[in-house]
């Protein structure tokens, strides 16, 4: 959930569809005021953009994140942010907290009534785990597809590799697959999984937070083959994962994407492998106070392997 440029973001779409700046300005504004704007130095007009969009064959709220941002707007998806980073931290009760009251002060527009419910679908499939009494993943489902529904109604979940996703349908289809394999539907999960992974690599956005997405599906599709005892596919996925996170240096997802690693070496009888990377992991986690994942890797190293880190 983290902002993109406008100029990046029109020149990507524009060079997609084969156009040079002088074929997207023709009938709407000049060439150079396409230059300015894909450099930063331009905002266009609302009916400019629309029209803009209109030949690029896209529109508002499928624009990969694309938006005009008052600073109303910008509070409020920091608000959304800091929930999230809340339920990761297992903060759940402030989390809960901070939610209702965001929902409270929500602006009556799509983009944000569909990040309301992706923050709960979020913190729902975190609480599933500890309370699945309360928090059905298959409520959590309706949910999300309530959400995607608001920006894409008529949305093909059997093939969409060809669209072009905002990062808040990215999430949004992400927390399905994670909900298909909770539900232990793992062909569903790796299928839609697939799917969202064909569609992110097409996109090839330098945007962090796509690469982000991008590195967090494929660390998935590896837990999802190893659910399925296809560990030397989830290995790969697993490499892949690591491979895009040390080339975009999101090292910060290098201890879930290490810790599945693990997992998968801890069921294929490579123990003394596992123990290895348990033990890196702990003392990193020790040291950068990442508490949530030194808990995780405290039990599995004594549930699966006898040792206390």
């Amino acid at each position: 959930m983290r902002k993109n440029s406008l100029g990046d973001t029109l020149r990507e779409l524009r060079k997609q569809k084969g156009l040079s700046q002088e074929d997207l300005a023709e009938g709407i504004c000049s060439p150079v005021s396409i230059s300015r704007i894909e450099n930063g130095n331009q905002i266009p007009s609302q009916p400019v953009l629309e029209a803009l969009l209109e030949k690029l064959g896209t529109g508002l709220y499928q624009i990969c994140n694309v938006y005009y941002r008052s600073e109303q707007q910008e509070d409020f998806e920091e608000r959304a942010q800091v929930i999230v980073n809340l339920g990761e931290e297992e903060n759940m009760d402030q989390a809960w907290q901070e939610l209702n009251r965001l929902q409270q002060d929500c602006p009556d527009d799509t983009r944000s009534r569909q990040l309301c419910w992706l923050v709960e679908s979020t913190l729902r499939l975190e609480c599933h785990d500890t309370d699945p009494e309360n928090y059905p993943l298959a409520y959590t489902m309706e949910l999300a597809q309530k959400a995607l529904a608001l920006t894409r109604p008529n949305f093909d979940y059997e093939n969409f590799p060809n669209s072009i996703l905002t990062i808040f349908e990215v999430d949004l289809l992400h927390i399905m697959v994670a909900i298909w394999a909770g539900m232990d539907r793992n062909m569903d999960a790796l299928r839609l999984g697939e799917r969202l992974y064909a569609s992110l690599k097409k996109h090839k956005s330098d945007v962090v937070s796509y690469e982000r997405a991008k590195i967090n599906v494929v660390r998935n599709l590896g837990a999802i083959l190893a659910k399925m005892k296809m560990y030397q596919d989830a290995l790969q996925y697993i490499d892949e994962a690591e491979a895009l996170s040390l080339k975009n240096d999101e090292h910060s997802l290098l201890v879930m994407i290490e810790l599945t690693r693990a997992e998968i070496y801890c069921l294929t009888d490579r123990k003394e492998e596992c123990a290895d990377i348990l033990k890196t992991l702990a003392a990193y986690t020790a040291l950068t106070k990442q508490t949530t994942y030194l808990s995780s890797i405290q039990r599995l190293a004594h549930d699966k392997l006898g040792l206390d880190l």
